[in-house]
Parts: structure tokens; C-alpha cells; sequence
């Protein structure tokens, strides 16, 4: 693939292409042999940007990612690994940043509410000096919106999390879903930034590493084979490194919607 974002302009039908952005690169999915029940995905992609910000600053990016995915989705033990570096270039710095995710859950079909017990582990790499024109900021490029919750306070970039969770299927078409996700800050001489890779809070005037925790319940009842009811509540718990660094109190986020499929 290769492709270059439209701009969004004022009025009707003048919307033409963005030429300060471009993402390019290939994508392969296979299987691994039948009895590991396991597929792969390896893939590279390329991305440029013209205007680029981070917590050091601003300049142009280029980017270059190559990674890797292993995933099962076979119960009772379904999991995904993902592992990818990126290389290129930041203003005349050079860009050498990384990323481990992983999302591992048991299914025990024998107990009540056949629960999912699962565990996320997830960390991605921090710029180590503001001061260097060398970058170590991961950049996850895309990520959908709702990365860790529909609230979206944390994005993927300069993190770690632990994320715990419970699901359990109460009725045939209702299930119940509880986590309790922990942050922390890969680099302590990097910000924190949101889904958009766009810093929220910077770095520069705190030490602390925890940035806070969220503990989550969400509720998803299928009503029907056309209409599903979904609800959810969080409550997001301002670590040391929120405090430390501006406004730092604690966040509450409920919503629900309906959805109707044709």
C-alpha cells in the first residue's frame, strides 16, 4: 500500500491531499503449522511526516517500522505477541524506538459464567534526553481511538501498563467485562502523549514514573440478532507524575450507546 491522508478544508468538495503526511508499506498473514493453532503477521511500514511534535520538540519524521505478531484465537488459551522497532530520522536526529505488546486470557468453560481470565503487558519506548537530537519516542502511528479505554486519556507512546481483566458471560447474550489498567512512563525524561501522538503532559518538570491507574467495567448485552446495548464506566486515578507535573486530579467517564445492524 501506499497512501497520502486527504485535508480536511472549509467547504464543500475542496478537500485535497495532504502532502506533509504519507504512509507506505507491506503487510503478510500466514499460518504456522496446524498443530500450534497459531498464526503470524510480519510486516513493514514506512511514515512520513512534515511537522512532526514530540516532547523535544518539533521537526520533520520519517519512519521506518518493521514488525512481527503471533496470535491464537483457539480457546481455552488465546493470546497475541507483537513486537516491532522503528529506525529513520527526526530533524537531524536519528530515530531508534520500540514496542512489546501482548494480550494473553484462559477461558475455564467448567466454571460459572465461564469466565476469560486475561492479562495485558504492554510497554513502548521513551525519548531518553530532550537535550539529544537523537529520538526514542515510540510513534504507533494509527492506533484506533479507544487504545486502552472509550476515554482516552492515555495513548500508546512512552508507557508501561499492566492490565488485568475478568470476563464473564452471565447470560447467553450478556457479558460483563471488569480490568483494572496500571501506567507507568517507559522514559522519565519523556511526556506523556493521547491516541493522536500529541503530548498532553510534558516530562520535563517531573522524575516520577507512575502516571496513574483506571479501573473499568463494561456491560454488552446483545438484545437481539439486530440490536445490542452497551454501557461503561471508568474511573481514572491520578498517579504522582499527573500531580507532579500540572493538574493532576482524578477523572470519572460513563457511556453507553445503542447499536441496530442491518
Amino acid at each position: 500500500m501506499a497512501t497520502r491522508p486527504a485535508q480536511t478544508d472549509e467547504h464543500t468538495f475542496d478537500d485535497g491531499t495532504d502532502h506533509r503526511r504519507a504512509l507506505w508499506g507491506v503487510y503478510s498473514v500466514f499460518p504456522l503449522p496446524a498443530a500450534t493453532k497459531t498464526k503470524a503477521d510480519l510486516y513493514y511500514l514506512g511514515y512520513y511526516n512534515g511537522n512532526a511534535g514530540f516532547d523535544q520538540g518539533q521537526a520533520k519524521e520519517t519512519r521506518h517500522s518493521v514488525g512481527a505478531r503471533l496470535w491464537r484465537a483457539e480457546k481455552p488459551l488465546d493470546y497475541n505477541f507483537e513486537f516491532l522497532y522503528q529506525w529513520g530520522s527526526f530533524g537531524d536526529g536519528e530515530i531508534s524506538a520500540w514496542t512489546a505488546a501482548s494480550d494473553t486470557g484462559y477461558s475455564a468453560a467448567d466454571l460459572p459464567f465461564s469466565p476469560r481470565f486475561g492479562l495485558k503487558a504492554d510497554i513502548t519506548s521513551g525519548d531518553k534526553d530532550p537535550n539529544n537530537p537523537d529520538l526514542q519516542t515510540f510513534n504507533p502511528l494509527f492506533p484506533k481511538g479507544a487504545y486502552f479505554s472509550e476515554n482516552g486519556l492515555i495513548g500508546p507512546a512512552n508507557f508501561i501498563d499492566v492490565n488485568p481483566s475478568v470476563v464473564f458471560h452471565f447470560l447467553k447474550n450478556l457479558t460483563v467485562t471488569a480490568n483494572w489498567d496500571f501506567f507507568w512512563r517507559e522514559s522519565t525524561r519523556d511526556g506523556t502523549y493521547n491516541n493522536a501522538v500529541v503530548l498532553v503532559r510534558s516530562g520535563k518538570s517531573s522524575s516520577a514514573r507512575y502516571v496513574g491507574s483506571e479501573p473499568q467495567v463494561q456491560c454488552e448485552w446483545n438484545v437481539q440478532r439486530h440490536v445490542s446495548l452497551v454501557a461503561i464506566y471508568a474511573h481514572f486515578l491520578a498517579g504522582p507524575f499527573l500531580r507532579e507535573s500540572g493538574p493532576g486530579d482524578d477523572v470519572d467517564y460513563f457511556t453507553t450507546w445503542v447499536t441496530y445492524k442491518f
